[in-house]
């Protein structure tokens, strides 16, 4: 049996500590497992499709969860060694690659039991980001995680939403980023129809999460998934989500909404630009950081509003 990080928070269930970090993680697989059991059932899946898709989900997902950030994150100076790796007990995981992997499991899952991927991955999107808004609130447990820069003003002062340190106040970006993923997930489970083109419903999670995570990576400043101490690799896989549902739509509307697709297109490299632009500006110039994150807002806002208006555009009954 695996020991238990002495500086790590802890819980007791039963007679045996765990983390308590990890508690939440569980309870956000549980009740992801038992939305896509309701999903699935909803919409008739065939029999065993939930337990499979679980197994292959939770599974990738922890595999890759666990790849991305031994070979990515640089918070310490260098990448994880392959021996540290497996030692899975220390911590060291990547919402990014969880959520990545939890799809490819479910594509896995769809073509062993013979069903539509695109269908699939439908059910699974809203239980993704239920388990994403368990996961964030767990990141409270950790010192130093899921908190912002230091504000340079008092303004939250006394709010729930702020930590107060010895050296100034944080933002507890956690909370947010856990109510973001409840509300998204809400979202995307009341845009699931039968009657909706299948994929759509993915294609909105890539979209909406992409979008809303590209500002929330911004708003963290916990060094977790860093490069040279500044490029934020999640936030850069949110933009590529976030692309890849832009181009997907795109591709799909080419004959039929040429100019949208193009404006959507187009507007990619401006989206990609100018939120690189504003994060230099962040940490490097005396602008407000309201105003700059109010024109990320704006920036961001728009590629997710074309993505969608092209969604709504190219749908299928």
């Amino acid at each position: 049996m695996f020991a238990l990080r002495e500086d790590a928070p802890t819980v007791s269930i039963l007679g045996v500590n765990v983390y308590t970090f990890g508690l939440y993680v569980a309870v956000g697989l549980a009740l992801g497992l038992l939305l896509l059991i309701f999903l699935v059932k909803k919409y008739k899946g065939k029999p065993g499709t939930t337990p499979l898709t679980g197994a292959l989900a939770m599974g990738c997902g922890f595999v890759l969860s666990r790849l991305f950030f031994g070979f990515m994150d640089e918070s310490l100076g260098q990448t994880m060694p392959l021996w540290a790796m497996l030692r899975v007990n220390t911590g060291g995981y990547s919402m990014m690659g969880a959520l990545i992997g939890a799809s490819i499991g479910a594509v896995i899952s769809a073509k062993l039991s013979r069903q539509s991927s695109a269908r699939l991955l439908d059910y699974l999107a809203p239980c993704l980001l239920l388990f994403a808004a368990c996961e964030r609130m767990g990141e409270g447990c950790v010192e130093e995680f899921g908190v912002s820069r230091f504000l340079s003003d008092e303004l939250f002062k006394g709010s729930f939403l702020v930590k107060e340190t010895d050296f100034g106040l944080r933002l507890n970006t956690y909370m947010i980023e856990s109510a973001v993923m409840l509300i998204l997930s809400i979202l995307l489970f009341l845009d699931i129809s039968g009657k909706r083109k299948a994929g759509d419903t993915f294609i909105k999670f890539l979209l909406l999460f992409g979008g809303a995570q590209i500002l929330l990576e911004s708003l963290r400043y916990d060094q977790h998934m860093t490069i040279k101490a500044y490029v934020k690799l999640q936030q850069v896989m949110a933009m590529m989500l976030l692309g890849a549902g832009v181009i997907m739509l795109a591709v799909r509307g080419w004959k039929q909404h040429r100019k949208l697709a193009i404006a959507s297109l187009a507007f990619i490299p401006l989206c990609v630009g100018a939120g690189v632009g504003i994060e230099f500006m962040i940490d490097r110039t005396a602008v407000s950081h309201y105003l700059l994150y109010a024109a990320f807002l704006i920036v961001v806002g728009v590629q997710v509003a074309l993505g969608l208006k092209l969604r709504k555009e190219t749908a299928e009954a």
